[in-house]
């Protein structure tokens, strides 16, 4: 009888140790699991870091380009919109840098170059007099409603704040416009500025979105014109002019002190980060080239 005890007390022991061995096993099989977590949350908060390093440095060295006389005196890396490819640290880089003078100005832009723009970038002949008149609204200083517009009344109807009554301060107002969606807000942001005077685009600063949506060539056209440009650029010689083309067109030899700067960065891990900012080279903060309008980053 003590004999079967003792075999039933050495199972119970055998059970219990079984038990805690298999515990111990979940417990550090649990932890390795977390460390594993914690190590590629820290190695992609890492690889991240890098990333908006890297962007920051090619916004740097984009504007390097741009503040330097001589490169510009020799038409090195023109702001019109094109792409850059750049290596650096390891990392690769996509660069565009244009001059805001190329892009359609919010603030001043012509009622019927505006109209132009915003049929070529698709919205509706039946909403775009509505959409023209709504930024017209928007941008001027009294509360006079325009034929289709929208001053405080409309706004108050449709529960809404607005209008402004004032300038465009940021390409982010363009959804508070009444009757202005999130999709047209994006294509408009793509191809707009609020930073210049000019009421139409200097074609030798614009990029090839600006181009589809603010002339009436076709994409052959255009892409002809750009190589042109580029070509010249190469050369050191002055931009070609732009083709004629059918069609409402403003054009202007103006250049302004505002950079629209867009990169894209990708680090040796494949880490990928996205930035725009806008700079203007005018009245800079004491010992620093340029004051920083806007800085947003991507994903």
């Amino acid at each position: 009888m003590r004999q079967a005890l003792g075999h039933r007390s050495r199972g119970m022991v055998l059970v219990i140790v079984l038990w805690i061995v298999t515990l111990l096993s979940v417990m550090a099989g649990g932890f390795a699991y977390s460390m594993r977590i914690e190590t590629q949350l820290a190695t992609s908060t890492v690889e991240r870091a890098q990333a908006r390093a890297l962007t920051e440095a090619a916004v740097a060295y984009a504007l390097a380009w741009q503040l330097d006389a001589q490169a510009q005196q020799q038409q090195q890396w023109p702001a019109n919109g094109d792409v850059r490819d750049w290596s650096f640290g390891g990392g690769r880089v996509r660069i565009r840098v244009e001059d805001a003078a190329g892009r359609v100005s919010l603030n001043n832009a012509d009622p019927r170059f505006l109209r132009a723009v915003l049929l070529k970038i698709g919205v509706a002949e039946a909403e775009v007099d509505h959409l023209v008149a709504a930024i017209e609204d928007w941008r001027d200083g009294d509360d006079q409603v325009r034929p289709n517009g929208a001053e405080s009344l409309e706004y108050r109807a449709a529960g809404q704040p607005g209008p402004k009554n004032g300038g465009f301060e940021s390409l982010d107002e363009l959804q508070q416009v009444l009757g202005i969606d999130r999709e047209i807000a994006q294509r408009l942001t793509e191809i707009a500025t609020t930073e210049t005077r000019i009421s139409g685009i200097n074609p030798a600063l614009a990029s090839f979105a600006v181009l589809q949506a603010a002339t009436g060539l076709d994409e052959p056209a255009i892409t002809d014109y750009i190589a042109a440009r580029a070509r010249a650029a190469r050369e050191g010689t002055p931009p070609p002019p732009l083709p004629p083309s059918d069609g409402l067109s403003f054009f202007s030899g103006s250049r302004s002190s505002v950079y629209h700067i867009a990169v894209t960065a990708e680090t040796a891990s494949g880490t990928t980060v996205a930035a725009e900012a806008i700079a203007s080279t005018r009245n800079p903060p004491k010992g620093q080239a340029v004051r920083w309008l806007s800085w947003r980053l991507g994903r």
